[in-house]
């Protein structure tokens, strides 16, 4: 007899079950609420500075400012992410749609080094139009390409103690 795929994880001495893992639809959302506060923040930013210049009489970027510009946009929103799930384990999209990441086995939020790597695969699940999130409508525990490689779940709050 084979053993099963996955172990069961268990929560408060009961095994978390299927219900309890986020589906694509809450996480969506939770990621459109999470991309309007850090890109429309950095986007105000970005306006507030530009009329500024513009005021007093403009700044010309050259390509070595508007690369350091567009590094520094990347590393803001990748660190609202990383800060997030490191340290409460939701960033606020996922607090109001009532998610939390946690690391597989521990259930716990994932460490900074384990947020960061999570960043880096979400944006390379992103870019070929979303495919790295298909595995969420088929795999048991919900989770896509960026969770299985970073050894993360997504479960709802009222799941975890």
């Amino acid at each position: 007899m084979a053993a099963p795929a996955t172990t069961p994880v268990v929560l408060n001495d009961e095994p978390v079950v299927a219900n309890d893992y986020a589906g694509v639809a809450t996480r969506a959302v939770a990621l459109a609420i999470d991309a309007a506060i850090v890109e429309g923040s950095l986007l105000l930013v970005a306006g507030m500075l530009s009329l500024i210049a513009s005021l007093i009489g403009g700044v010309d970027f050259g390509p070595v400012a508007k690369v350091i510009s567009a590094a520094a946009w990347a590393l803001i929103s990748g660190a609202y992410f990383v800060i997030g799930w490191a340290t409460a384990g939701q960033t606020l999209g996922m607090r109001a749609m009532e998610l939390s990441v946690l690391t597989e086995h521990d259930l716990v939020p994932p460490g900074v080094l384990r947020s960061t790597w999570r960043v880096i695969l979400l944006v390379l699940c992103i870019i070929p139009c979303f495919l790295g999130f298909v595995p969420v409508l088929f795999d048991a525990r919900r989770r896509g390409v960026h969770d299985m490689l970073a050894r993360t779940v997504v479960l709802h709050v009222d799941a975890v103690p």
